[in-house]
Formats: structure tokens, C-alpha cells, sequence
């Protein structure tokens, strides 16, 4: 079965995780010098946090299957000092991350999310709650509400969950939430 891509190609994605802050697409083509990259340095897609830095994570698209397998034997090997991870992904994943990350996102600043990365790909919302449950107390008393969204979606594993906050904004209830876990150790 032949995926088809956002712009109707096939799909050969690869995430890149680990990567040196000040990393070129020059250094990436390097590092995947043995595999073909599609459009060659325009084929690498950079992640760039809200505020405009370099999150060290890109995606790589590739010119068929056979490279991303070549590109996969490429995880856990070194770029300088660092240890680069490369994942498996594909258009839909690529396109929503580079969507809502970076500077001229319309939905992260403000958005009143707090994300939770690496949980455990079986995690539910009841373990989530249960993690937080001497905490859930204070987020009521400074008017926080804890809300729990599991996304699992093919294509953005590990699943992650979204707790939105209310009445405070998401830098006040980041604050709440690190104070209360502070006074517990």
C-alpha cells in the first residue's frame, strides 16, 4: 500500500532528534551523506521553538523507502559530541509540527496548554490524574482546572497529553504547577 503525502507524493519522512542547537543544513546533508534527501538542502525541515531558537530537531525528507531505511541505520550515531536519534515519520506528522512550533505559530503562546513529552506510550489519563493527585488540590485553590486530552494518532507517537488551564495564563499555571511540585521534592 503506497501512503500519499499532503501533496499527493509518497511518503519518506524521517525525524531527527538531538541535534546541535547551531546545526546547518549543510551538516545534516553530511551526517546523511550515504542517503539521497528530496530537494537536497530544502528536503530539511528544521523545528524551531515559539520563541524563533533551534529546538535541535528536524525532519528529513527522503527520495524512497530503500533511503529511509538507510537513514534509520543511522540512529544513535554521533554529530559532534551529541547523539542524533532518527525516528520513522511521515507528511501528516511533519506538517502539524511544523504548523504549531515555532515563532509565527498562531496557537502556542497563549494557547493554555501544558504538554507532557516522553509519557509511556500505554499511559492513561487515570495514571496521568493519579501523578498528579497531590497536586490537584492546589491547581483548584489558584483556580487552575486539570483537564486531560490523551492524542494518540499513528503518525505522533509517543502519545502525548494536554492539560489546559483556565482563569490564569499558561506562564501562571506552568508557575503553580512547579511550585507545588517543588514543595513536594
Amino acid at each position: 500500500m503506497m501512503m500519499l503525502g499532503t501533496e499527493g507524493g509518497e511518503e519518506f519522512v524521517v525525524k531527527v532528534q538531538g541535534l546541535p542547537w547551531s546545526c546547518s543544513a549543510d551538516e545534516v546533508q553530511r551526517f546523511f551523506s550515504d542517503c539521497k534527501i528530496q530537494n537536497g538542502a530544502q528536503g530539511i525541515r528544521f523545528i524551531y521553538a515559539r520563541e524563533g531558537r533551534p529546538s535541535g530537531e528536524a525532519f528529513v525528507e527522503l527520495e524512497s523507502e530503500d533511503e529511509v531505511k538507510l537513514a534509520l541505520k543511522k540512529d544513535r550515531e554521533t554529530m559532534g559530541h551529541r547523539y542524533v536519534e532518527v525516528l520513522k515519520s511521515n507528511n501528516v506528522e511533519m506538517d502539524w509540527v511544523l504548523k504549531h512550533n515555532g515563532p509565527n505559530s498562531p496557537d502556542t503562546a497563549n494557547d493554555g496548554f501544558v504538554r507532557f513529552r516522553g509519557l509511556p506510550f500505554g499511559c492513561s489519563n487515570e495514571e496521568i490524574v493519579q501523578f498528579f493527585s497531590g497536586i490537584l488540590r492546589s491547581l483548584r485553590a489558584v483556580g487552575l482546572k486539570l483537564e486531560l486530552t490523551m492524542t494518540h494518532h499513528e503518525s505522533l507517537w509517543p502519545c502525548s497529553g494536554q492539560a489546559p488551564t483556565t482563569d490564569l495564563g499558561p506562564a501562571e499555571g506552568i508557575t503553580a504547577l512547579a511550585e507545588e511540585l517543588a514543595l513536594r521534592g
